[in-house]
């Protein structure tokens, strides 16, 4: 039996491409820290204020301490894609636990910063659900 590509079912196959420009993304976001703590680039941090003082201090001063983090997050979307991509059912999993502790924490460390992330996070999560469940009724009579 023929396995069934992502394509056929839109929103999952939205949410695939969506999470593949997420963890690009994400993955610029570790290279600038990188870049940042070697001096190369300024510290993109500086012009925006976070919610925890602490936080906030490591992003100006130390930014490197924080990468595993960022890296953390990065490895789960980048796996979530290739899964997502696969038609597999870990992607869609692992996906949907980045989304929900991303939305979490930002919404406990990084607001006001974090909103655009929590949109993004919110529209990703929203389609894989509907592509999960489709046209599945809530009670079969």
């Amino acid at each position: 039996m023929k396995e069934l590509t992502i394509k056929k079912n839109r929103w999952l196959y939205a949410a695939s491409l969506s999470m593949l420009c997420y963890s690009i993304l994400e993955m610029s976001d570790c290279i600038i820290v990188l870049l940042m703590t070697l001096n190369l680039v300024p510290n993109f941090y500086l012009i925006f204020e976070f919610n925890v003082p602490m936080i906030q201090q490591l992003l100006e001063t130390q930014p490197l301490t924080l990468a595993p983090i960022f890296w953390a997050f990065t490895l789960m979307r980048v796996v979530s894609t290739i899964g997502l991509f696969k038609n597999r059912l870990w992607g869609l999993y692992i996906g949907l636990i980045s989304l929900i502790l991303t939305m979490i924490l930002t919404v406990l460390l990084f607001l006001p910063v974090g909103g655009f992330e929590l949109l993004g996070c919110t529209i990703i999560l929203i389609l894989l659900i509907v592509g999960y469940y489709d046209n599945k009724l809530i009670i079969n009579n």
